[in-house]
Formats: C-alpha cells, sequence, structure tokens
C-alpha cells in the first residue's frame, strides 16, 4: 500500500445465493466433458484483489468502526465494492461463446461458476483459514467471521454471500454485448462443491474449506439464444449484504459451464447423473492432436503475476532477476510521502510535489490485459479533502489538486548509466497507457507555461467503479497478446490552495489487473 501524507497505496481485488447444498461438501468430479466447445476471451475483474480480512481505508477507518465524520458522503470508509475492501468485493466475468444457440436450438438456461485452487483437476476452494471442513475432521474449519474467526487472524476463505433474494438486473446483472438481457428474469444459488479426495500438495495442506464456491445463474426462459462469438457478461455487486469474500492469500481459478438446462439436478457434478450431456460452452479449452492409435492431450494452464510497490528492482544496485515481481518495502511498507521532505512532508501553496511508485504485469493471456486503478483522493480525519482531476489538466500550483499519471519506466536508469545486458529495460509496453494517463513524462510539474508542465488526472469515482489506466485487450483499443513483462512507473502529484484545510491527508489506491483469455 501506499501512503502519501498523503497516499497509502495497497496494491493488490465473488456472490451468488441461497445455499442449494449449505455447509455440504460434494464431491465435484469432472465439470468438464472431454470435448467441449470452449468459452473465448475470458476475463475476470475483482473490484478488489485485499485479501478477504482486510477492509480499512488509508486512515484505517472500516465497516465496524467508520469515521466518526458524517457528512454528504456519510460515514467514511471503505465501502462494500470498494477497492481496498476485500471482505465485500464484486466480480465482473466476461466470455464468448462458440455455440450458436440459436441455429442449434439450444438457448441458454444456466451458468456455473466454480472457485477452485487449481486450474485443473480436483477441486478445493481457495482460501486460508484453519481446520477441515470434512466429517469427521479432528478441527473444524474456521468461520471467516466472529471473535476467533479468520478476519481477526488475518486469514479468510472465499465465500460466496448472496441469497434467493438477490434481484437481477440490481444485485446481478447478465449482459449480451454489453446490454443487459431484456425480458429474461435470472435467479442465483450457491453451493459448496469440493472433492474430499482432494489431498495436500506442495505447500497446500489439503483441507477443505466448506464454503460456497459453487454459483448457478439460471432462467427459465427459452428467449436467451445467443449467437456465435457473442460476448456475455456476469456482473456481481456488491453491497453490505451481498458480496463474495476474498480468500486470504493465493491466486485462484474459476471454471465455468454454460447449459441447455435450467435444472439444478443437471448442474452440480456428482449429484448430476446427465450434467455433461447439458452443457453447451465450456470455459477450459485443451489441444487434441489424433492419428492413428495415437492419442495427445495437452494444455497450456493461465499464469498471470501482478505486483507492486515503492521501488523498482531495475533501478536499484540489487541482484535480481530480469523481471523479478515488485517486493513489498520491509522499512516503510510500500508508504510514500509526498511534499517538502524538509517541512515534514507537508504541500506548499507555491509549489507542486511529485512521488512514485510502480506496478509489473506479466499474462501468458493471448486476448492481452486491463488495469485498473480504485481509490478516493486525499483526505483527512474531518473529512476535508483534496480536489480531484476527473479531467485531464496541467498541474497548477496554487490550486488544490490531486492526480496521477503514468511515466515510461524505461527512461529510469542506474545511476545514471545503462541497464545492465543480462537485465530487462522496464517498459510498460506492450500494454497502451490511457490517453487521461499519458502526461506523465514531462519533466516540469511546477513551470509557469502550463504547456512544459506535466499532465494528470485522478476520479474519485473510481472508489466504486475501477478506472481503466491502461490497457492492450483485444476489443478494448488493443491488439491483445502475450505479456512478458509490462512496467510502469506512477506519477502523483499534490497541489493545495491557500484556504486549504490543515491536517494529516491519506488514501489508498488499489491497481487491478484483468488477463483476458
Amino acid at each position: 500500500m501506499y501512503t502519501l501524507k498523503s497516499i497509502v497505496q495497497r496494491g493488490t481485488l465473488f456472490g451468488a445465493t441461497a445455499a442449494l447444498v449449505a455447509a455440504a461438501i460434494i464431491p465435484a468430479a469432472s465439470v468438464f466433458a472431454d470435448a467441449l466447445n470452449p468459452l473465448t476471451e475470458r476475463s475476470l475483474l475483482l473490484t478488489s484483489s485485499a485479501p478477504g480480512w482486510q477492509d480499512t481505508d488509508g486512515a484505517g477507518n472500516s465497516e465496524s468502526n467508520p469515521n466518526a465524520w458524517t457528512g454528504p458522503e456519510g460515514n467514511y470508509y471503505s465501502l462494500p465494492g470498494s477497492g481496498p475492501n476485500g471482505k465485500k468485493t464484486g466480480e465482473t466475468f466476461s466470455f464468448r461463446v462458440s455455440t450458436d444457440s440459436a441455429a442449434t436450438s439450444r438457448p441458454i438456461k444456466a451458468f456455473t461458476l466454480q472457485y477452485c485452487t487449481t486450474a485443473a483437476g480436483l477441486c478445493q476452494a481457495p482460501g486460508n483459514n484453519e481446520g477441515d471442513a470434512r466429517s469427521g475432521a479432528t478441527t473444524p474449519r474456521q468461520d471467516n467471521e466472529g471473535a476467533t474467526g479468520g478476519w481477526a487472524n488475518q486469514t479468510s476463505d472465499l465465500n460466496v454471500k448472496y441469497d434467493a433474494a438477490s434481484v437481477s438486473g440490481t444485485d446481478f446483472i447478465v449482459k449480451l454485448n454489453g446490454n443487459p438481457v431484456a425480458g429474461v428474469d435470472w435467479s442465483i444459488a450457491t453451493s459448496n462443491v469440493e472433492d474430499p479426495g482432494f489431498v495436500a500438495t506442495g505447500g497446500n495442506d489439503g483441507s477443505l474449506t466448506g464454503k460456497q464456491n459453487f454459483v448457478t445463474i439460471s432462467t427459465d426462459s427459452e428467449d436467451f439464444a445467443p449467437a456465435f462469438n457473442d460476448q456475455i457478461t456476469i456482473e456481481f455487486k456488491a453491497s453490505t449484504n451481498r458480496y463474495i469474500t476474498n480468500p486470504g492469500k493465493g491466486s485462484f481459478f474459476v471454471k465455468m459451464n454454460t447449459y441447455d438446462s435450467d435444472s439444478v439436478a443437471d448442474h452440480i457434478p456428482a449429484i448430476a447423473a446427465t450434467e455433461n450431456t447439458h452443457i453447451i460452452d465450456g470455459g477450459v479449452t485443451v489441444a487434441n492432436v489424433m492419428t492413428d492409435s495415437i492419442h495427445i492431450t495437452t494444455k497450456v494452464l493461465e499464469t498471470m503475476a501482478f505486483s507492486v510497490g515503492v521501488q523498482n528492482p531495475d533501478t536499484q544496485n540489487v541482484q535480481h532477476g530480469s523481471c523479478d515481481a515488485m517486493q513489498v518495502d520491509p522499512i516503510t511498507g510500500n508508504r510514500l510521502s509526498l511534499g517538502n521532505e524538509n517541512a515534514e512532508y507537508s504541500l506548499e501553496t507555491g509549489t507542486a510535489y511529485d512521488t512514485h511508485s510502480y506496478w509489473r504485469l506479466s499474462s501468458n493471456s493471448s486476448g492481452g490485459a486491463v488495469v485498473y486503478y480504485s481509490g478516493d483522493t486525499l483526505r483527512n480525519t474531518v473529512g476535508d479533502k483534496i480536489a480531484d482531476m476527473p479531467t485531464k489538466a496541467h498541474s497548477q500550483p496554487g490550486t488544490e489538486q490531486f492526480g496521477l499519471a503514468l511515466v515510461n519506466a524505461g527512461a529510469d536508469t542506474i545511476d545514471g548509466g545503462a541497464f545492465p545486458s543480462n537485465w530487462i529495460t522496464p517498459n510498460i509496453a506492450p500494454l497502451i497507457i490511457g490517453s487521461a494517463y499519458d502526461g506523465g513524462d514531462v519533466a516540469s510539474i511546477s513551470s509557469e507555461t502550463t504547456a512544459n508542465n506535466a499532465e494528470f488526472s485522478f476520479k474519485e469515482s473510481s472508489k466504486s467503479v475501477p478506472e481503466v489506466i491502461a490497457s492492450n485487450a483485444s476489443g478494448a483499443g488493443g491488439e491483445g497478446g502475450v505479456i512478458s513483462c509490462a512496467t510502469a512507473k506512477v506519477r502523483y502529484v499534490g497541489n493545495i490552495a491557500a484556504d486549504t484545510p490543515a491536517g494529516v491527508y491519506t488514501t489508498k489506491i488499489n491497481y487491478l489487473a484483468a488477463p483476458q483469455y
């Protein structure tokens, strides 16, 4: 996280309802038939990548302990669905179908989403609470909440918290080619679907969570028949009572299917004897090469690495790999100070001040990726705030401004010298910087001639709706493609006016990455 006296930046971003088989652990068996049409251009955007036990803002406020100040915006804290809140997140799934439902007379009547710790094989729900949910386990699985729960010990299990009262079009939305599906009433249900046969591997203890990790969205309508390559979006809106809790650490994978039946008995593995016969398209693809008497099957599984930090290792005279992840600074804890270092890092009316952080992304997604930021502007403990910059503008000392922009990290050097030949010169390519955030390269931020000033932008609304800062995703103005190592240098600027109220101002900026497979 970044704290600027400013900024606190914590880098890091599921729900559905009506427990079908609450607390039961159901053998998941195989969720996919051997030969399926794939769901293509798959992506998942989380409103927060924070661990599920964390929901504090830059000043330490949380839902259970909000800021005492009240005003037009209410008690300030990290609201459900905001970047710092990993306890109560929302999610957006996007994919394209391979089957023409109209041509095959197989309208889509259900979607299923299964959260697991592995991309293939037996399923274990993600999480790091203590105990095992299996029947007869020596230590029962710990809950997320409560005085003795995982949250209190800074652990959490993924848990989908939606119920039968969740309203289609409000709590969750199904879209076709970017538009809500008209005339189709969707319902949602959740259950626990894990494999009792899952065993410990590597650093995994093999225990099961027992939490809701299987989501079914269904309709009895015959009118939802997308054509080949139509895009479907499923959006979960986080609220106080309906949300998805992130796992405490580690990666997770979501297995996706579409069905021509709205019957639960045709969806849940090991309960559904004819489950595979009702699948239309499946979310995992394999390459098959067949010759006489020889059958070869292989998979290339999804990979992704995303990290943030206040120091780019490529700019430090330290031993490191060519594209090592950013590390949390052991001294500052990824906190930044913004202002005059000779005056306790305070802002002044006649001078603009800046500071920097970094993020780094790699992914084998052929469709590219989108990077977002989410957070609030600088705010003090009594509710005063420094104005954001919703429209791209030059730095103007003497005017309240908080903004950010990207600097091509390839411009960095080590002690003024060139990078060693065995290092990768940091560069944001192939990502393309968003037009509102591409003005950070200009050296001056306090010139009297604004034409020579750097330009910045920042949207306070990003705390609820993440803002795109860079992308190369296909269909989103980019050409897609694998991202071997994209490194971004983020520049933050702070300006105040003569009447800006005194106080210690803080914020948290969360960066989110969504590869498109």
